[in-house]
Protein backbone atom coordinates (compact mmCIF):
# COMPACT_ATOMS: atom_id res chain seq x y z
CA UNK A 1 0.00 0.00 0.00
CA UNK A 2 3.07 2.25 0.69
CA UNK A 3 4.48 1.79 -2.58
CA UNK A 4 0.64 2.71 -4.10
CA UNK A 5 0.65 5.91 -2.22
CA UNK A 6 4.28 6.98 -3.05
CA UNK A 7 4.07 6.17 -6.42
CA UNK A 8 0.41 8.17 -6.79
CA UNK A 9 2.52 11.26 -4.93
CA UNK A 10 4.93 11.28 -7.69
CA UNK A 11 2.33 11.39 -10.07
CA UNK A 12 -0.03 14.41 -8.71
CA UNK A 13 3.98 16.30 -8.09
CA UNK A 14 4.87 15.84 -11.44
CA UNK A 15 1.18 16.40 -12.88
CA UNK A 16 1.66 19.92 -10.63
CA UNK A 17 5.04 20.66 -12.23
CA UNK A 18 4.10 20.03 -15.50
CA UNK A 19 0.63 22.21 -15.03
CA UNK A 20 2.79 25.28 -13.30
CA UNK A 21 5.17 24.74 -16.28
CA UNK A 22 2.62 24.99 -18.55
CA UNK A 23 0.78 28.19 -17.05
CA UNK A 24 4.39 29.80 -16.94
CA UNK A 25 5.06 29.20 -20.31
CA UNK A 26 1.66 30.37 -21.64
CA UNK A 27 2.22 33.78 -19.46
CA UNK A 28 5.99 34.38 -20.92
CA UNK A 29 4.46 33.82 -24.62
CA UNK A 30 1.45 36.50 -24.10
CA UNK A 31 3.82 38.99 -22.92
CA UNK A 32 6.32 38.28 -25.94
CA UNK A 33 3.01 38.60 -28.10
CA UNK A 34 2.25 42.18 -26.29
CA UNK A 35 6.42 43.26 -26.28
CA UNK A 36 5.93 42.50 -30.19
CA UNK A 37 2.88 44.71 -30.32
CA UNK A 38 4.17 47.54 -28.60
CA UNK A 39 7.45 47.40 -30.87
CA UNK A 40 5.36 47.45 -34.17
CA UNK A 41 3.50 50.37 -32.46
CA UNK A 42 6.29 52.14 -31.43
CA UNK A 43 7.96 51.63 -35.43
CA UNK A 44 4.40 53.26 -36.46
CA UNK A 45 4.53 55.96 -34.17
CA UNK A 46 8.26 56.68 -35.28
CA UNK A 47 7.30 57.10 -38.77
CA UNK A 48 4.25 59.23 -37.69
CA UNK A 49 6.43 61.46 -36.13
CA UNK A 50 8.79 61.75 -38.86
CA UNK A 51 5.87 62.67 -41.17
CA UNK A 52 4.89 64.92 -38.73
CA UNK A 53 7.98 66.64 -38.31
CA UNK A 54 8.05 67.29 -42.33
CA UNK A 55 5.03 68.69 -42.20
CA UNK A 56 5.60 71.06 -39.34
CA UNK A 57 8.96 72.19 -41.46
CA UNK A 58 6.69 72.70 -44.76
CA UNK A 59 4.51 75.07 -43.38
CA UNK A 60 7.44 76.50 -41.15
CA UNK A 61 8.05 77.33 -44.46
CA UNK A 62 5.00 79.15 -45.66
CA UNK A 63 5.43 82.49 -44.12
CA UNK A 64 8.87 83.28 -45.85
CA UNK A 65 7.33 81.46 -49.28
CA UNK A 66 4.58 83.91 -48.62
CA UNK A 67 7.18 87.10 -48.49
CA UNK A 68 9.02 85.70 -51.52
CA UNK A 69 5.46 85.48 -53.23
CA UNK A 70 4.77 88.99 -52.14
CA UNK A 71 8.41 90.69 -53.28
CA UNK A 72 8.96 88.55 -56.15
CA UNK A 73 6.60 86.31 -57.84
CA UNK A 74 3.26 88.09 -57.02
CA UNK A 75 1.00 85.65 -57.67
CA UNK A 76 -2.50 85.16 -57.08
CA UNK A 77 -5.49 83.16 -56.89
CA UNK A 78 -8.03 82.88 -59.88
CA UNK A 79 -10.65 84.96 -59.06
CA UNK A 80 -14.55 83.96 -60.19
CA UNK A 81 -13.85 86.74 -62.67
CA UNK A 82 -11.19 85.15 -63.97
CA UNK A 83 -12.97 82.34 -65.30
CA UNK A 84 -16.71 82.97 -66.12
CA UNK A 85 -18.52 86.60 -66.72
CA UNK A 86 -20.86 86.07 -64.30
CA UNK A 87 -22.73 84.22 -61.79
CA UNK A 88 -25.59 83.59 -64.58
CA UNK A 89 -22.95 81.64 -66.94
CA UNK A 90 -22.01 79.17 -63.92
CA UNK A 91 -25.53 78.71 -63.10
CA UNK A 92 -25.96 77.74 -66.59
CA UNK A 93 -23.34 74.51 -66.47
CA UNK A 94 -25.25 72.69 -64.06
CA UNK A 95 -27.76 70.24 -65.36
CA UNK A 96 -31.46 71.04 -65.18
CA UNK A 97 -33.74 68.65 -62.82
CA UNK A 98 -36.27 68.31 -65.52
CA UNK A 99 -34.50 68.03 -68.27
CA UNK A 100 -34.84 64.34 -70.21
CA UNK A 101 -32.14 62.49 -71.66
CA UNK A 102 -30.63 63.62 -74.71
CA UNK A 103 -30.43 61.57 -77.80
CA UNK A 104 -26.85 61.88 -79.58
CA UNK A 105 -25.89 61.15 -83.41
CA UNK A 106 -23.09 60.17 -84.57
CA UNK A 107 -21.65 59.96 -88.36
CA UNK A 108 -18.64 58.83 -89.56
CA UNK A 109 -17.40 59.40 -92.98
CA UNK A 110 -14.60 57.63 -94.79
CA UNK A 111 -13.00 59.88 -97.48
CA UNK A 112 -12.45 63.22 -98.04
CA UNK A 113 -15.51 65.89 -98.63
CA UNK A 114 -16.04 67.42 -101.66
CA UNK A 115 -15.15 70.73 -102.18
CA UNK A 116 -18.52 71.52 -103.50
CA UNK A 117 -20.39 69.98 -100.97
CA UNK A 118 -23.25 71.54 -98.64
CA UNK A 119 -21.90 71.98 -95.29
CA UNK A 120 -22.75 69.82 -92.77
CA UNK A 121 -26.47 68.87 -91.15
CA UNK A 122 -26.90 69.20 -87.50
CA UNK A 123 -29.08 65.71 -87.60
CA UNK A 124 -27.76 62.55 -88.82
CA UNK A 125 -26.82 62.10 -92.17
CA UNK A 126 -28.43 59.39 -94.19
CA UNK A 127 -25.53 56.76 -95.83
CA UNK A 128 -25.69 57.01 -99.49
CA UNK A 129 -25.93 53.45 -101.61
CA UNK A 130 -22.44 52.80 -102.28
CA UNK A 131 -20.80 54.91 -99.17
CA UNK A 132 -18.35 53.23 -96.69
CA UNK A 133 -20.50 55.77 -93.55
CA UNK A 134 -21.56 53.86 -91.13
CA UNK A 135 -24.27 55.45 -88.81
CA UNK A 136 -24.14 54.84 -84.97
CA UNK A 137 -27.80 56.15 -83.08
CA UNK A 138 -27.09 56.34 -79.43
CA UNK A 139 -29.82 57.10 -76.38
CA UNK A 140 -28.81 58.09 -72.88
CA UNK A 141 -31.59 56.60 -70.36
CA UNK A 142 -33.59 55.18 -73.13
CA UNK A 143 -34.84 51.32 -72.84
CA UNK A 144 -33.52 50.34 -76.64
CA UNK A 145 -30.17 49.39 -77.21
CA UNK A 146 -28.18 51.54 -79.73
CA UNK A 147 -29.02 51.45 -83.05
CA UNK A 148 -25.68 50.46 -85.02
CA UNK A 149 -26.42 50.06 -89.10
CA UNK A 150 -23.72 47.87 -90.87
CA UNK A 151 -21.28 49.29 -93.17
CA UNK A 152 -22.31 49.84 -96.71
CA UNK A 153 -20.01 46.97 -98.91
CA UNK A 154 -19.12 47.55 -102.34
CA UNK A 155 -21.61 45.04 -104.61
CA UNK A 156 -19.85 41.95 -105.23
CA UNK A 157 -19.24 40.99 -109.11
CA UNK A 158 -22.16 38.61 -110.57
CA UNK A 159 -21.11 35.99 -112.33
CA UNK A 160 -21.42 37.93 -116.01
CA UNK A 161 -19.21 40.55 -114.31
CA UNK A 162 -15.38 41.13 -114.14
Amino acid sequence: MRQYVSALLWIAGTTIVVAGAQVITTRAAAERRAVTKLNFELVENTSRVRELEAELRTRAGLPELQRWNDAVFQLAAPQGGQILRSPVQLASFAARPDAGPTVQFAVAEIGPAAAGSPPAQSGPAPAQPGSAARLVRTSFGDAQAPVIEPEMLPAEPQDGEA
